[in-house]
């Protein structure tokens, strides 16, 4: 499965991120590979109602609906098509308290969850809660020319054995090279972003980045 975090991007927003993820929907149904997008709170009800693909909030608050200005509660991104939500992520970073409570906030609201970590040590943690995805992503590799896959594969293949959850790799996943290698360690799928965005043509990326996880 693939990820899409569309982050901040002008490139992933408003019009030009609709054009962007136009051949979500065709490229999964092809290949049988769920492809999700994971849009900023603003974003998330117009790419669910204009194109009717699965969409991810990029974070939430573990609030309720109420006085909470300038916070995104996960009624509100349930509210605008969302199926769930990242937690965690190297660029909005959350100690562990908060992820805890990020995740039982937004299963409260029947949201999906990936839990985020950037060691083995901090996956394996996060293994514990009551999540559907957990991920690992070492920051420094984001947007990298080394992938994670490649850099870590012997942790991410002792990670895959002792986890209770499917595991979700991110950082530095280019291309259908990447997503193959991904799928031959056992793990589940990988989260991207810049190598996605920054494409020339998104649906032949897209494309191979699906044909990956078919062999």
């Amino acid at each position: 499965m693939i990820f899409l975090a569309l982050k901040t991007y002008k490139e992933s927003t408003g019009d030009a991120g609709i054009k962007m993820l136009s051949s979500v929907k065709k490229i999964s149904a092809e290949t049988k590979v769920p492809i999700i997008a994971v849009a900023q709170a603003t974003e998330i009800y117009r790419i669910k109602k204009e194109l009717d693909i699965e969409v991810w909030a990029q974070h939430i608050d573990a609030i309720d609906p109420g006085k909470h200005n300038g916070w995104i509660s996960p009624y509100s991104v349930k509210e605008a098509g969302a199926t769930g939500t990242i937690i965690g992520h190297s660029e909005h970073k959350l100690d562990r308290d908060e992820v805890i409570e990020r995740v039982a906030k937004a299963k409260e609201y029947g949201l999906k969850t990936m839990a985020i970590g950037q060691s083995p040590e901090t996956v394996l943690d996060f293994d514990n809660l009551d999540t559907d995805y957990v991920a690992y992503e070492e920051e420094d590799l984001i947007a990298g020319k080394v992938s994670m896959i490649d850099q870590q594969e012997k942790a991410i293949r002792d990670l895959v054995l002792k986890l209770r959850h499917p595991l979700i790799i991110g950082a530095g996943i280019v291309d259908g090279e990447d997503t193959k290698k991904t799928a031959d360690t056992g793990a589940a799928g990988v989260i991207m972003a810049t190598y996605f965005v920054t494409a020339e043509n998104h649906e032949e990326k897209l494309r191979d980045l699906a044909l990956g996880f078919k062999g």
